[in-house]
């Protein structure tokens, strides 16, 4: 039995959503899984667990278009005739759809792909965007991580949603600490959910405001109480999510669901949120409507008796998504087809 995977991107030791999603279902598979990835550099092979990892350089004749539309338009060429042996595809982002020549295959679905690039990109792009997920959703299985999405398919679908590697150690005295959390990737809601956060600056003038991960990298700000730490290591985001207060997620705009939001449940920490930063994961989370209502929130948790009741939240809403407990459920579809 042969098992294929289509990964649009580096994912290993990745740590942001996509590549976590990815890594973290493709090793729950119980059988060996060849795993494909175009890069812009060139080849490359690596193993980890069950997987064995390709990467291929795309071809030139991509360069200079948006990353998803280069490798969609360069997978089929550098990928098409390695999956002709293949017994079942998991294809994850739609992007590489057309490398698929009839094999039978499972969509897992990221996001809605096209509802999103409506927010960030052009008409263009969200048509082409339209046609590569309409042929994805015809897969022999669909899987799909948030139920806000509304991925719309003939096909059989399965609910599998983000998790979480449940840590050590959780957060048990954050109430003592003054600062506020947050971390996120370059995406451009991350960014705009950082610069919310800074612009609050003076209405958390008691507070520090730690900002971390690839978004940082695009505010600007002169608050001496926000501290913009780029890309941190494992170690440091272990260390900033058992000593914050409080992750606060402002996005005003995404799609499917947030990583960072259960990876900050997990340890305890309470997360104030919009009601977009929160999807999939809002039971856990405090809702925040407007700037004021976050400020108040915020507030609130500082005393120990209202920490500590979000915090028990968080950590029972954790509980039931651990990487193990979804990543079996994935391996259950897989098993199904094959």
């Amino acid at each position: 039995m042969k098992i294929a995977a289509l990964a649009p991107f580096p994912f290993v030791d990745k740590h942001f959503g996509g590549a976590e999603r990815i890594y973290n279902l493709l090793t729950r598979i119980e059988h060996e899984v060849e795993v494909f990835v175009p890069n812009l550099t060139g080849f490359g092979e690596e193993n980890h667990k069950n997987l064995k990892i390709r990467a291929l350089k795309l071809p030139d004749w991509v360069a200079g278009k948006e990353y998803d539309l280069a490798v969609a338009d360069g997978s089929k060429e550098i990928f098409a005739h390695l999956l002709d042996r293949a017994d079942l595809v998991v294809l994850e982002h739609p992007w590489q759809v057309e490398a698929l020549t009839g094999q039978r295959f499972i969509y897992d679905a990221h996001n809605n792909e096209a509802k999103l690039k409506k927010i960030i990109s052009t008409p263009e792009t969200v048509a082409i965007t339209q046609r590569l997920e309409n042929l994805a959703l015809k897969a022999d299985h669909v899987t799909f991580c948030s139920l806000d999405d509304e991925i719309l398919t003939d096909s059989p679908k399965t609910y599998i949603p983000n998790g979480t590697n449940l840590p050590k150690n959780l957060n048990k005295t954050g109430y003592t600490s003054k600062l506020l959390l947050f971390i996120g990737s370059a995406h451009p809601p991350n960014i705009g959910a950082a610069l919310t956060l800074a612009n609050l600056s003076q209405a958390f003038s008691d507070y520090e405001i730690v900002i971390a991960g690839a978004c940082s990298q695009y505010i600007h700000t002169e608050a001496p109480n926000v501290h913009l730490l780029g890309q941190v290591s494992p170690e440091t985001l272990d260390y900033l999510m058992k000593t914050s207060l409080a992750f606060v997620n402002l996005m005003a705009a995404g799609s499917g669901t947030s990583l960072k939001v259960i990876k900050a449940l997990s340890y305890g920490l309470p997360v104030v949120s919009s009601e977009i930063g929160a999807r999939g994961f809002a039971d856990g989370c405090i809702i925040a409507k407007t700037a004021q209502e976050v400020i108040e929130n915020v507030g609130q948790l500082k005393s120990p008796k209202q920490w500590e009741m979000a915090s028990e939240t968080a950590t029972g809403l954790a509980r039931g998504y651990s990487w193990d407990v979804i990543g079996n459920k994935f391996n259950e579809v897989v098993r199904g087809l094959l």
